[in-house]
């Protein structure tokens, strides 16, 4: 496994600093052009991955676990504390979705106006959920500047953390583009 740590000069770390990783990844990447004389097309496409695994936090998490032989189950169950938001998000999904399938199955200019209530009422919680997965997010974020790279249960944590967060996030934007149509 090619530790992406090392490719971009960055310390095995669960949190870096964005703009310096940004930078070494410009230098490198202007070093291994293919285009240049002394380019590889290998070396720039790895350059690439490095630095798309490392700007995201769940991939990097997973990456420095897996080097460490360390890596996370993908069959990990919802934390605790998320319970409650995952089942509203579920909820939400589910009543989103009859009221998708109502909006599409309204002909007329009246019944569509008479589902436009429930269309906002549905933007304005699918808004409210967003705006609380990306709290959740910002806190799961700065619990990860202050981590140390050998905590591997709690960096095991924040994984699955930033795993069910993304994938709220997510929906829940496909959610908002599809209520906004």
């Amino acid at each position: 496994m090619t530790d992406y740590f090392a490719l971009l000069d960055q310390p095995r770390n669960p949190w870096l600093n964005p703009e310096a990783l940004k930078e070494v990844f410009h230098r490198k990447t202007l070093e291994q052009h293919p285009d240049s004389t002394a380019g590889d097309d290998g070396a720039f496409a790895d350059l690439n991955r490095a630095y798309q695994v490392l700007q995201d936090p769940k991939r990097r998490l997973h990456h420095l676990l897996s080097l460490e032989n360390r890596a996370p189950s993908a069959q990990q169950p919802v934390p605790q504390d998320l319970q409650e938001l995952f089942v509203r998000i579920g909820e939400l999904n589910q009543s989103a979705t009859r009221l998708l399938t109502r909006m599409r199955e309204a002909s007329t200019p009246l019944s569509k106006s008479l589902l436009k209530a429930e269309v906002v009422s549905a933007q304005k919680d699918t808004s409210d959920l967003h705006d609380k997965v990306q709290t959740l997010n910002d806190a799961a974020e700065q619990r990860l500047r202050e981590v140390d790279a050998g905590e591997f249960d709690e960096l095991s944590l924040l994984y699955q953390r930033f795993a069910y967060l993304g994938r709220w996030s997510a929906q829940l934007n496909e959610l908002g583009f599809q209520l906004a149509g």
